[in-house]
């Protein structure tokens, strides 16, 4: 009797310890999984790639000219676009959808705008062809983002940030 005794005390503390285990690993999941009910700010997130992000040269707001740089952009979508003046790749692009719908039509533009302008810098400034070749890109909710700099380990940590 008594080893039966013994035998059930493990089998009850080798049960409690399994549950001590499964309740750590629960309450631990939520710290590794990625912080989604942190809203995202659009606005700020672009005041930072603007302030921190090194340029070629200042940014200039090229917002109004931007519906004539990107073909196929679905119609009512609103863009903000600073870019280098002196033929500098450098380039922040950032595009809200009216729906989700939207997005792909925003993707396939900016990819357009990319890589014609990638082709451009081929043959008149080579340097410049590895921005448009590393271009970080941000995609949230209705948002894109396209940060286009030789400085993408700031753009990075700004837009995985976000």
């Amino acid at each position: 009797m008594k080893t039966l005794f013994r035998r059930d005390i493990i089998i009850f503390a080798n049960a409690i310890t399994l549950l001590a285990v499964c309740v750590c690993i629960i309450l631990l999941i939520p710290a590794c999984a990625p912080k989604t009910d942190e809203p995202f700010d659009a606005e700020e997130t672009l005041t930072r790639l603007l302030a921190e992000v090194k340029y070629a040269a200042d940014l200039e707001d090229a917002s109004d000219y931007a519906e004539y740089a990107f073909a196929g952009m679905p119609g009512g979508v609103e863009i903000k676009m600073y870019s280098c003046g002196g033929g500098h790749a450098d380039t922040v692009i950032m595009c809200k959808a009216n729906e989700a719908s939207d997005l792909p039509g925003i993707r396939d533009a900016l990819k357009e705008y990319i890589a014609s302008r990638r082709h451009d810098a081929e043959r008149y400034d080579p340097i410049e062809v590895s921005k448009y070749d590393n271009a970080v890109w941000c995609e949230r909710g209705l948002y894109v983002i396209v940060c286009i700099t030789g400085d993408t380990e700031t753009a990075e940590a700004i837009l995985s940030g976000s």
